[in-house]
């Protein structure tokens, strides 16, 4: 199939329940520049609509369908649907998503969205559920959320400018998204894998308690290695998650890991982990990556007030980080618990080295500062030592803290190394 050479946008519902919402939201894509804007309707509904707008489902898979109960019906109907919405985005018929829906719309599009479409891609949902926390429908990805104000059951003046507005928002990002695909083959194919030329993408796990190491880190990474992007990840869970997924995606080359935070709020239960398989992808594709254990001297919560019972009454140290965010030191027992998670891991890549800052692993992890505990990060760095014996990582020791711009430099240098290394491997 031929490049579509008109910007165009699939807009996804539920024809049976929605279709009159649809067909006013693509006219008035369509009215803005009649002549330089396509839509097509994809019909995620259950029924079968006799809307030829629509691109539904045969009537054959619709009598399945049907007979499923309606969490398998979504979950079903999702996979179907991302892989015939990445099918359109890998054959450059798509240029931007807009999804339309309440509950069960809002969970089928959105689902098909992070599934089926890379970070980058413009896609936008229009749901009565943007209210309170819409982290499961986003993701560790880009879908923007616009509230529908009122249900959307039959049009009316109001739900009637938000599909405006959602409409000119999505055929503006389809636009700048079709220009910059002729601009750039790299851009119009978004995971298509390395960049061109001398462009290495570096992904850096970031917190507020290793801002220092991250920025000096990437200066210098900008200097040894000109010409490289550099993503910065805030650890806060979606953060890691986002790094794993791009680096499956294949939009990351090389891995500075110096804030692996989340892993200690996997392991003990703070709030920002982001899941048992953290650090995993780069693990699998193989690629450049230094590790390190910053921030890993702590949990996080919310307010003091929101902390588990079982913590204050163990008479844990805590620190106030903000009005809003409590942090814990780790113990001990935990260091060790949080170093094997990092083992299992990592454990297996070729390219992958591990770094250790003696001198503390985040700005409160040194002396005079309320989490300054040597004897515990000791346990830490044992562990991950003996856990590596015989896995062919190198793992180093460096007496400054993590936040010491030497520190820094030397991270960014042994990544660089790492890629050059690996490139000349790769290309002999």
């Amino acid at each position: 199939m031929t490049t579509n050479t008109t910007p165009t946008i699939l807009l996804l519902g539920t024809c049976d329940t929605k279709l009159q919402e649809l067909l006013y939201t693509k006219s008035s894509i369509i009215s803005q520049s009649p002549n330089n804007l396509k839509v097509l309707i994809m019909d995620i509904g259950r029924n079968p609509s006799s809307s030829p707008e629509g691109d539904p489902t045969s009537e054959q898979q619709h009598k399945i369908l049907n007979t499923l109960d309606r969490d398998t019906y979504i979950k079903a109907l999702s996979r179907y649907a991302a892989a015939h919405i990445c099918q359109l985005y890998r054959e450059r018929q798509i240029h931007a998503v807009l999804g339309i829906g309440g509950s069960c719309g809002t969970a089928l599009a959105t689902s098909a969205m992070r599934d089926g479409l890379p970070v980058g891609f413009p896609k936008l949902m229009v749901s009565t559920m943007v209210s309170g926390d819409v982290s499961p429908y986003i993701g560790e990805t880009d879908i923007g959320m616009m509230y529908s104000v009122v249900d959307i059951a039959g049009r009316n003046r109001v739900l009637d400018a938000v599909l405006r507005n959602a409409g000119s928002a999505i055929a503006g990002m389809a636009r700048s998204f079709f220009e910059s695909s002729f601009e750039s083959e790299e851009t119009s194919d978004i995971a298509a894998g390395s960049g061109t030329g001398s462009t290495v993408r570096i992904g850096i796990s970031m917190f507020g308690v290793t801002t220092p190491a991250v920025a000096a880190a990437r200066k210098h990474l900008e200097f040894i290695l000109p010409g490289c992007e550099v993503y910065v990840f805030h650890a806060t869970g979606s953060g890691g998650r986002a790094m794993e997924r791009l680096t499956n995606e294949g939009q990351l080359d090389a891995i500075l890991d110096l804030t692996t935070t989340e892993i200690a709020d996997e392991v003990v239960g703070g709030v920002l982990s982001a899941g048992p398989r953290r650090l995993i992808s780069a693990t699998e594709r193989d690629i450049p990556r230094v590790v390190s254990v910053g921030a890993c001297d702590m949990v996080n919560f919310g307010t003091f007030e929101s902390v588990p019972e079982k913590f204050i009454n163990a008479s844990r140290i805590f620190h106030k980080h903000n009005p809003t965010v409590t942090i814990m030191r780790t113990t001990a027992e935990e260091c060790r618990d949080i170093a094997s998670l990092l083992v299992k891991n990592i454990r297996g890549a070729s390219w992958t080295k591990v770094l250790l800052p003696v001198g503390g692993v985040s700005m409160v992890d040194t002396p005079g500062q309320p989490f300054w505990n040597p004897e515990v990060d000791q346990v830490l760095f044992s562990t991950l030592e003996e856990g590596l014996r015989g896995s062919g990582i190198d793992i180093i020791r460096d007496e400054r803290d993590i936040n010491h711009t030497e520190f820094a430099v030397l991270a960014a240098e042994m990544l660089r190394d790492l890629i050059k290394v690996k490139d000349r491997e790769t290309t002999t």
